[in-house]
């Protein structure tokens, strides 16, 4: 089969004889339809492949849709054919087939083109992420790539009263809004300006770019006993110091977006599934989608995303002043 593969710092290699994955116990086989390049993994992987650790570790193309090929022993959930999208694979989905565990596998709506279906990849992260998010409150997110849009679907499923966004990106708020954001505030990613939105103003501040700037304001957005959500992921700035004095004296809770063991995969993988079925329209994925290459251009959509502020560590000098412009999700297509 083809296959894409993160062999160095950014160098990725197509194979055309690459081997087809065998699936062991629990694990399903997937012939992969389309595979989304995660704004934020995959191009930190590629990026900064061996100058951190954990980069040559994760699965460089991880957002997946496509059929159900075939099944190992005790994984029954899906026959043959079965349309599907994956959280977290076992292989890369920039090929022609994947591998991943049953419990990381989603049913995917019969009217879900695929190329949308696999930002479906986000949707049980975000469910997980505001599983904190009640009835009322009030939830700032900061950052309007992907991520931050599905967080913000789905705090607003959760009955958040009110929803404040921030970028830096105009293009990216005007999404947010029609996506149902009730505050979208162009910031310019200082502390200063993320401030600004309100010391102490919301409930839950979810910090969905993953820097130490961003989770230090959320710090600062929520009340005191408010919740802080980890969403956004810190490949880059990998360290974090944190003021306990400000932790301890608001008695501020946290928690991040992973699942930590299988209960909590199946659980975010169950809700994803019955929104995926009854509000795809409300989730916008259209709106999310703006590019489709097919397989081979893999290289040109890393470079598309990669014309990025967020690549580059926290406070230091980058060439680009934020995010790539009028670029969301790119999907490749084998």
């Amino acid at each position: 089969m083809r296959r894409y593969a993160l062999v160095g710092r950014r160098e990725i290699r197509l194979s055309d004889d690459a081997p087809v994955p065998v699936p062991g116990p629990g694990e399903v086989l997937v012939r992969v339809a389309a595979c989304t390049v995660c704004n934020r993994s995959d191009l930190a992987y590629y990026h900064y492949y061996g100058l951190r650790e954990h980069c040559a570790q994760g699965c460089f193309g991880h957002e997946i849709s496509g059929t159900v090929a075939g099944a190992g022993p005790g994984a029954t959930r899906f026959a043959a054919g079965r349309r599907v999208f994956v959280r977290t694979p076992l292989t890369t989905g920039y090929a022609e087939y994947a591998l991943a565990r049953e419990v990381c596998v989603g049913a995917l709506p019969d009217h879900v083109p695929f190329e949308q279906g696999a930002i479906l990849q986000l949707l049980p992260l975000a469910v997980h992420a505001t599983r904190g998010v009640r009835l009322g409150d009030r939830v700032a997110i900061v950052g309007q790539g992907p991520v931050g849009l599905m967080a913000l679907l789905t705090a607003a499923a959760r009955g958040a009263s009110h929803l404040t966004v921030m970028d830096l990106d105009d293009w990216r708020l005007e999404r947010s809004r029609s996506l149902g954001a009730d505050e979208c505030l162009r910031v310019d990613g200082s502390a200063a300006a993320l401030a600004e939105a309100g010391e102490g103003a919301f409930d839950v501040a979810v910090d969905a770019v993953g820097t130490p700037t961003t989770l230090e304001a959320c710090v600062g957005l929520v009340r005191r006993a408010g919740l802080v959500v980890l969403l956004g992921t810190h490949h880059i700035d990998t360290r974090v110091g944190i003021d306990l004095v400000t932790w301890e004296r608001k008695g501020l809770r946290v928690h991040s977006s992973a699942e930590p063991h299988d209960a909590a995969r199946a659980e975010a993988m169950a809700v994803a599934e019955r929104l995926a079925a009854d509000r795809t329209g409300r989730l916008h994925l259209d709106d999310l989608l703006t590019h489709v290459l097919p397989l081979a251009e893999l290289p040109r959509a890393i470079r598309l995303l990669s014309a990025s502020r967020s690549l580059y560590p926290d406070g230091e000098p980058a060439p680009y002043a934020g995010p790539p412009p009028k670029v969301l999700k790119v999907a490749v297509r084998p």
